[in-house]
């Protein structure tokens, strides 16, 4: 196991779910409220409660995390400012769902700009890691913010697996999955550059967005069941963004 297994847990659980909960504010729409209508933001809930663990982990120390939280210049800080508020609105949403089976809009795109600014905050701590300067470049920021985006509309298509046969949610899937294969690749090279292996990127590249976009291309036209192609796009997502992100960590030196 890698030594930052903590922060790539964390990157990767709270990725999902501020990604998952992004689209899902475009994409969840009215049809979807219904009495399980809480349980999208829930599950979104349990991933960044589960992810920030995985940063209390990173630290040793639960009051290091308290200290950090005085320092707002801080990357931990950050993420936990906008983790926080992230945090708040999701329960505001669950909660007004379970209520009265749907929350506004207005707290669904609150969610969402915090969900973004998560993962851009997220993203520029390792840009910003000039200690190790091949995590200095734009692929990075392009790897997590657009892996989050990817492992979100997939988490998506499981809870509505009617939008992969739409053909306006599948291309928006697909652009994502593109975008995701092109950062994968884009960080391949940046690691090549410094005498890296990257085979593990490229196969991340190809399990992951590359038969994503097979997936979700046969299941917008109607060649492949939507729930089925649902399911297999998600664990397809997941494994590629995953891999290439183990060995982001695994690569490099914090």
């Amino acid at each position: 196991m890698i030594s930052e297994f903590p922060l790539f847990a964390f990157t990767t659980l709270s990725g999902l779910a501020a990604g998952g909960y992004a689209v899902g504010a475009v994409f969840r729409g009215q049809k979807a409220d219904s009495k399980m209508a809480w349980l999208f933001p829930l599950v979104c809930i349990v991933l960044l409660g589960l992810g920030l663990c995985g940063t209390l982990a990173h630290l040793g120390h639960p009051e290091r995390f308290l200290n950090a939280l005085a320092n707002p210049a801080s990357m931990i800080a950050e993420e936990a400012y906008w983790s926080i508020a992230f945090g708040v609105l999701m329960v505001i949403d669950a909660v007004l769902c379970k209520m009265k089976g749907a929350a506004p809009a207005a707290v669904r795109v609150l969610g969402a700009l915090a969900a973004i600014g998560l993962m851009c905050v997220t993203a520029n701590a390792y840009f910003t890691m000039h200690g190790n300067p091949v995590w200095t470049s734009p692929a990075t920021l392009a790897l997590f913010v657009v892996g989050d985006f990817a492992m979100g509309a997939a988490m998506v298509a499981c809870f509505r697996s009617e939008l992969v046969s739409q053909k306006t949610f599948a291309a928006v899937v697909i652009v994502i999955l593109v975008l995701c294969a092109a950062s994968i690749a884009a960080i391949a090279a940046q690691f090549a550059g410094y005498g890296f292996d990257v085979v593990p990127f490229i196969a991340g590249l190809i399990v992951g967005p590359v038969a994503g976009i097979v997936v979700y291309a046969l299941g917008m036209t109607g060649k492949l069941a939507p729930k089925v192609a649902a399911l297999l796009g998600l664990v397809l997502v997941l494994v590629g963004v995953v891999i290439a992100r183990y060995f982001f960590y695994a690569a490099s030196i914090l």
